[in-house]
């Protein structure tokens, strides 16, 4: 073979269709698919395989290709090695074209193999159902078409789900519920016979369906029953003639909706997979191959199916409303609804969650906004707090199909009363008009901002600035000072701190002040936090919340109450394994300080006062009395610092007598004291009992209706929006001149005058 010459190829790749010779000896392709890739000189034979059976998105087992060269369009090569890559870019000039077939239909003719010449996503036929005024028949005499290639194929062994549904039809007698359940048990039945039928009869009140073999006996037929109005099986011959399809003949033809069905139990329990976990799902458990857009109509429309049925769902928020406070008096679970009727919104908080969090826990809440993607533009609020071992211990939810201030301002005078005639700092990662809802209602010298979000404000500032860049190291660097004016608990080092991201770059100390810092740094927030700048606990709370996310108000409900009865179960247990006075965490914490405080270098200044120095030179002094010390670590925490650990070493005392009781068992097991019991659900009534509205004398009682919810365009928000992050741009300065504000072209010649 001699060389090729440097070229590029347009090539056609074709599928499922078939090569017409004209009477002019040239061919034209019908139907199928027909799409194209660039080939160039020195492309590898595995590469130029993969690019076509990738371009056509079908599998390459058991199949072939093909290709024509430019002196005889009509005589198909088979293209078996790289020789044959070489043959068709020496003798093609400008385009190729490469044909696609399965292996067992492949023929040495001139002609490319004669399929059907229809593109489908779905081999979907939509049958008539029984009581429909429309027939859709076929007659035995009519011949039946040859289904169309799909990529809906069934792969080799034998399939999870498929296995059990080889006697899905028993026999005569057999009643199904209507129509379509009938035709779907029919399609099971042949998936794991594996073999291929034909509806010959689609009657209002008769079905008739026969093996699509030749010759072969099998049939079965099913009739409407008069009483029941069931459809029920007439006759069924259970035998073949010939043996089962191997699994490259056989490609059954399926509806989505039928594809629906069977997944919909697995889809549901995972409503967040993607389609391609769809696609390996029907693999593994129905041996049916599923291209990506089709398990996402898959995944669409069990979801619109669920869309429908929980529309009847939301009258049952009062019952279990009502279930919530008659098994735990003292919680409050409440919701509102629109002028029409329609649910707007939901607050709970539990009973003993409230009792756990004012006997125990500190005054500080952390709350944050996450979407329900089970209902677009819909919001979940989640307020917790912390118990004795810096655990989340959460207090109270509520669901707001919308974010306007309103809603915002309703939540929070809910949780107002869970907080009662406490004071509390909040911590709060949400976004801008929330946080104005928030200091209305508890104030601005106690809300603060999460660090966190305020380090990714940062972040995308220095990111998306125009004026400068700072990258690689020297973003690393900016990201520590910002840090260090967080954590800084004096005003001497916050100011040293500010001084030096100052000296680095003179935008970012500007947007740290316009930050409000007061609101987020250690030095600058006057009221207690216990150095909890972030908020930790929503990690936990968003594995804790993952699941409920995706799904619809009343399943949320039930949900969250099973996941926060296991929750408070497992953290009472825990209490019996504590091995010392404070938890695990906090332990923790002790220890790592008394390592650091063994490299100190101690002064005594008294029998409770201490001088200690760092190896840096800095000096605090440590009283033992009055819990203190210059760091202010230990003031604000609560837990002894490295230098506080230290002198308490030194004059033999019990350093677990020095933390506060915050951290301590006797709080834990307070806090644990009363936790809730299971959901009983056995009497729940059926949606279709509970009328919208009932009168008992002067009271009314109002079932709220599903709301009315038009899902927005594009992919929806994994978070809330954030604040708007303000950029810096580069000002216009003149080349001519160097003067700013204008170019050489507009107004540097008047500025010269």
């Amino acid at each position: 073979m001699m060389g090729t010459e440097d070229k590029t190829l347009f090539c056609f790749c074709h599928w499922g269709g078939k090569n017409k010779v004209l009477p002019d000896g040239s061919t034209s392709y019908v139907g199928g698919i027909t799409d194209q890739i660039i080939v160039k000189t020195g492309i590898k034979y595995n590469d130029f395989v993969n690019a076509v059976f990738d371009r056509l998105g079908i599998d390459p087992s058991d199949k072939v290709l093909q290709f024509t060269v430019k002196f005889d369009r009509a005589q198909l090569i088979r293209l078996r090695d790289q020789e044959g890559v070489d043959t068709l870019l020496e003798f093609n000039d400008g385009f190729a074209h490469v044909y696609a077939s399965s292996s067992e239909k492949e023929s040495n003719s001139a002609v490319a193999p004669n399929m059907d010449t229809t593109r489908v996503s779905t081999t979907e036929v939509e049958a008539v159902s029984l009581g429909s005024a429309e027939e859709e028949q076929v007659s035995a005499d009519t011949p039946t078409p040859t289904p169309a290639p799909s990529h809906q194929w069934i792969t080799d062994g034998t399939p999870d789900a498929a296995a059990n549904w080889s006697e899905i039809l028993v026999g005569e007698g057999q009643a199904f519920e209507n129509a379509d359940a009938f035709r779907l048990a029919v399609f099971k039945y042949s998936i794991a016979n594996k073999f291929h039928y034909r509806i010959l009869h689609n009657k209002p009140r008769y079905i008739s369906i026969h093996c699509a073999a030749d010759g072969c006996p099998w049939k079965v037929s099913a009739g409407i029953e008069k009483k029941s109005q069931n459809v029920s099986i007439r006759k069924f011959v259970d035998s073949h003639s010939h043996p089962p399809l191997d699994s490259s003949q056989l490609k059954p033809r399926i509806r989505m909706k039928w594809l629906g069905g069977i997944m919909q139990e697995e889809i549901l329990g995972s409503p967040d997979c993607l389609p391609r976990k769809v696609c390996e799902d029907a693999e593994k458990n129905l041996a049916i191959k599923l291209t990506y857009r089709q398990a996402w109509s898959v995944k669409q429309r069990i979801r619109e199916a669920i869309d429908e049925k929980s529309g009847e769902s939301y009258k049952l928020i009062p019952w279990l409303c009502n279930r919530l406070i008659e098994a735990m008096p003292g919680t409050i679970a409440t919701w509102s609804c629109t002028e029409e009727n329609r649910f707007k919104r939901l607050f709970v908080s539990y009973d003993c969650s409230i009792r756990g969090f004012h006997v125990g826990c500190r005054p500080l809440i952390f709350i944050d906004v996450y979407n329900l993607n089970g209902l677009p533009n819909s919001s979940f609020i989640v307020a917790s707090a912390l118990d004795a071992d810096n655990e989340m211990y959460p207090l109270s939810y509520g669901i707001l199909l919308s974010m306007n201030e309103d809603d915002l301002l309703w939540f929070l005078e809910k949780l107002k009363l869970v907080v009662q005639n406490r004071e509390v700092v909040i911590v709060s990662g949400a976004s801008l008009p929330f946080l104005s809802s928030l200091d209305k209602m508890f104030g601005d010298e106690n809300h603060s901002f999460c660090f966190h979000c305020v380090k990714e404000n940062f972040t995308k500032f220095v990111d998306g600035n125009t004026a400068f860049k700072v990258q690689g190291k020297g973003k690393e660097i900016a990201l520590k000072y910002l840090t260090d004016i967080a954590y800084a608990r004096t005003l001497d080092i916050y100011n040293e701190t500010l001084g030096k991201i100052c000296s680095f770059r003179r935008e970012l100390y500007d947007w740290v002040i316009a930050s409000q810092p007061e609101r987020w740094s250690n030095a600058l927030f006057r009221k207690p936090r216990w150095d909890q700048l972030n908020c930790n606990s929503m990690d936990a709370l968003n594995s804790f919340i993952e699941e409920e996310k995706f799904v619809h108000v009343l399943e949320l409900m039930e949900g969250y109450h099973e996941k926060l009865y296991m929750l408070l179960q497992k953290n009472k247990l825990k209490i019996e394994q504590w091995n010392l006075p404070i938890g695990p965490r906090v332990a923790e914490k002790i220890f790592e300080n008394q390592k650091v405080g063994d490299n100190l270098a101690v002064t005594v200044l008294s029998d409770i006062e201490f001088k200690l120095r760092e190896l840096q030179g800095r000096e605090e002094v440590v009283n033992l009395k009055l819990w203190t010390c210059t760091c202010l670590e230990w003031q604000m925490t609560g837990i002894p610092c490295s230098h506080a650990c230290s002198a308490i070493t030194l004059a033999e005392m019990n350093i677990f007598q020095y933390v506060a009781d915050w951290y301590k068992r006797e709080t834990q097991e307070h806090i644990y004291a009363e936790v809730m019991d299971e959901l009983a659900k056995f009497d729940i009534p059926h949606p279709d009992d509970i009328v919208s509205s009932a009168s008992s004398g002067n009271d009314v009682v109002l079932c709220p209706l599903s709301p009315h919810i038009k899902r927005p365009p594009g992919r929806p928000r994994k978070e809330p929006k954030g604040p708007q992050v303000e950029t810096v741009k580069r000002p216009i300065r003149c080349s001519k001149c160097g003067g700013v504000g204008h170019n050489k072209r507009t107004k540097c010649s008047s500025v010269a005058q």
